[in-house]
């Protein structure tokens, strides 16, 4: 199973955004004759992962090393860093530099700034007297799609940056990604923003309309119909309960890197494996876990005992075999006092039903619906006009408007909310909604979000940015790392 998830059926181009990506840096690779070593900033190797294979780049002739503070051992007279703008990177590689000259190592360095260079960092470079030795440039990798409707800005550190430091590149830079997706898609007609970083993020984003403004004239109708930005900030309760989907429950107990999740090999059944790790891809290229990611995971154990024992399956028994080798690694988890005991005072504190068969996104929790997607949902059907007293009860301001002279067109009019024949674009297609965590969201809310647009009389299509997938625990983490 490919750990790059296919995007065939994704409900907007995704694909073309990952080839374009694939070309940039391939391009910048070939323009580097000869035998090369690749130095990847480890925050990035993931993100990479999902753009280019690593067995393609091997077959380029490239040696791969992950930065760190060791000097790099290669053969290559040809050294080339990928890194984003931060500091301590550009100690590590000034260090390199020097360690190779006092041993007298003839190299050519090559410096790429993903996704765009930094004045601050190219200062150290200058004052550690190494700037004059790089060729210097920038990959401009903005987002990676890591699902056909999940786009990840791969911004780990954005909340902390955001909310403590006063540091707002961040938004910046995910207002920059949209602006990409317009240049392709089409302007974003209506644009709803909740939160300060939110709204932050669409001024910013209209800024660049003024600045750089994606022509009118060349787009059709645009494929996106709305953006909805929402604030982590606003919603702070939901990642801290446990979640109760098998895509959520094995990022809690297992954590999902990139797309995959990494296991002892025992534990999928190898035989003979004791202590070998194996990569276990969870995309929606895997037909039976696009069918059970988003349900609530005791639904899954019942689905998953249909599967060994149904004689007619459409799956291969690898497959099946694998995911109920997750489900019962998952299980050992679940079935503990201490997990049965934590849901419980979950559901005390926000005062939640218990569960029975999913007819509400809350279901995702066994009986809390998420505040943030209760927003998105209200922001899609009639935007915020009619909830405004509620909002106003929330973190943060709150702003709606619409862009580029679609205001008197009566096919982007959702002040009526999304119904019949105003949420066809022209040839037929469903309305798409781009829906942009700023600060993170959980595997969770992505499947509210999608039980939210397959249900009857939803006439759009849901696409999710994001700045990272989060948990409860990595959200924490991202606010802790100093202190520890």
């Amino acid at each position: 199973m490919a750990q790059i998830p296919n995007l065939d059926n994704a409900p907007l181009n995704l694909k073309s955004i990952r080839e374009q990506s694939q070309r940039d840096l391939v391009n910048i690779l070939k323009n580097i004759r000869g035998k090369k070593c690749l130095v990847i900033d480890p925050k990035l190797s993931g993100s990479l992962s999902l753009i280019v294979p690593t067995s393609t780049l091997k077959e380029y002739g490239i040696e791969l090393r992950l930065l760190s503070a060791e000097p790099v051992q290669t053969d290559c007279a040809k050294v080339v860093y990928f890194v984003g703008p931060q500091f301590i990177s550009m100690r590590f590689i000034s260090s390199h530099v020097h360690d190779d000259a006092s041993k007298g190592l003839q190299r050519e360095y090559f410096l790429y700034f993903v996704p765009r260079r930094s004045v601050a960092c190219e200062k150290i470079l200058e004052e550690e007297k190494v700037h004059n030795l790089m060729t210097i440039g920038e990959y401009p990798l903005y987002m990676v799609p890591l699902d056909e409707d999940v786009l990840s800005f791969e911004l780990d550190l954005a909340p902390k940056e955001w909310q403590v430091d006063g540091d707002a590149s961040s938004l910046w830079h995910i207002a920059k990604a949209i602006h990409k997706l317009e240049f392709t898609f089409g302007l974003i007609p209506n644009v709803r923003a909740k939160g300060k970083a939110s709204v932050r993020v669409a001024e910013i984003l209209n800024r660049m309309q003024t600045e750089e403004p994606v022509s009118l004239s060349d787009m059709n109708i645009p494929e996106i119909n709305t953006l909805v930005l929402i604030d982590r900030e606003v919603d702070m309760v939901t990642p801290m309960c446990s979640q109760l989907t098998y895509e959520g429950l094995v990022d809690e107990f297992l954590r999902i890197n990139n797309g995959s999740v990494e296991l002892d090999a025992s534990i999928m059944g190898a035989q003979q494996q004791d202590g070998k790790k194996m990569k276990v891809p969870l995309n929606s290229s895997d037909k039976l876990f696009k069918e059970i990611r988003d349900l609530n995971f005791e639904v899954v154990v019942q689905v998953l005992r249909q599967k060994a024992t149904s004689m007619k399956q459409d799956y291969t028994e690898v497959t099946t075999m694998r995911h109920i080798n997750l489900a019962q690694h998952l299980s050992t988890f679940t079935s503990k006092p201490s997990f049965l005991g934590q849901l419980d005072m979950e559901h005390t504190i926000i005062e939640a039903q218990s569960y029975d068969i999913p007819n509400d996104i809350s279901y995702v929790f066994s009986g809390y619906a998420p505040l943030s997607i209760r927003l998105v949902q209200n922001a899609i059907r009639s935007g915020w006009r009619p909830m405004e007293e509620i909002l106003k009860l929330l973190p943060g301001p709150h702003y709606e408007t619409k862009r580029g002279g679609f205001s008197s067109s009566p096919s982007f009019d959702m002040s009526q909310g999304l119904s019949s024949s105003i949420d066809k674009v022209g040839d037929g297609r469903r309305s798409l909604v781009l829906v942009v965590f700023v600060g993170g969201v959980t595997f969770a809310e992505i499947s509210a979000l999608r039980f939210l647009s397959a249900q009857e009389g939803m006439a759009y299509d849901v696409i999710v940015g994001t700045t990272k997938i989060i948990s409860g625990n990595s959200l924490a983490e991202t606010f802790s790392e100093n202190l520890g």
